[in-house]
């Protein structure tokens, strides 16, 4: 009897954490989908909720307000990009290739979601602080990858490099002038002309 008692208290919060885990999972991927057909700023909470077949009562037990859900759904997404950047980039070792994928990857995913990356690199202040912390992950790891060709200037030409990825994935978002294939290959080849610059600085 105190052995059942004892299962019965081990698996009930388990239960009850994993069904949460999955209401709020599902909530994510409802927000995505609608903001994805809506825009971000025509998506209200009571979309959200009804594209995940829960009442507002549930939607308001995992996020106060559509903000909230917004950026852990970038949040999500920047980690599911950073984990596709890595597996893109195993087994390589020089860094400009390490540049080419992390440009190519990167504007790809803008390709895909084009909805969370407007809001993400297109400067918008209501999202300042998300769009600071994305961009310094990204920063971070590309300054890894550069180190080795260019020592202590990584750190600066991989914020050049995302800032040029931000402007990129805006003109990719709200022009037409150039095709992906034709963004990523000009922006490929400046990012490249300027990684080789740095490594050769006695160039004038």
């Amino acid at each position: 009897m105190t052995g059942s008692a004892q299962n019965i208290r081990d698996c009930g919060p388990n239960r009850f954490e994993r069904r949460r885990e999955k209401t709020r999972v599902e909530l994510l991927e409802a927000a995505e989908r609608v903001i994805a057909r809506k825009g971000y700023h025509n998506t209200r909470i009571a979309d959200i909720a009804s594209e995940a077949d829960v009442g507002l009562g549930t939607f308001y037990l995992h996020f106060k307000t559509k903000n909230e859900i917004f950026i852990e759904l970038i949040d999500y997404g920047a980690g599911d990009l950073r984990e596709e950047l890595v597996k893109a980039k195993a087994g390589i070792h020089d860094p400009a290739e390490k540049l080419r994928l992390t440009i190519n990857t990167i504007l790809d995913a803008a390709a895909r979601a084009p909805e969370s990356f407007r809001i993400v690199f297109g400067h918008g202040p209501a999202f300042l602080d998300l769009m600071v912390r994305v961009h310094q992950t990204f920063i971070d790891d590309l300054r890894i990858d550069l180190e080795p060709a260019i020592g202590s200037q990584a750190d600066a030409v991989a914020h050049l490099t995302i800032g040029m990825l931000s402007q990129a994935i805006t003109w990719l978002l709200e022009r037409e002038d150039l095709s992906l294939a034709e963004l990523k290959e000009t922006t490929v080849n400046f990012a490249l002309g300027g990684l080789e610059r740095a490594a050769r600085p006695d160039v004038s």
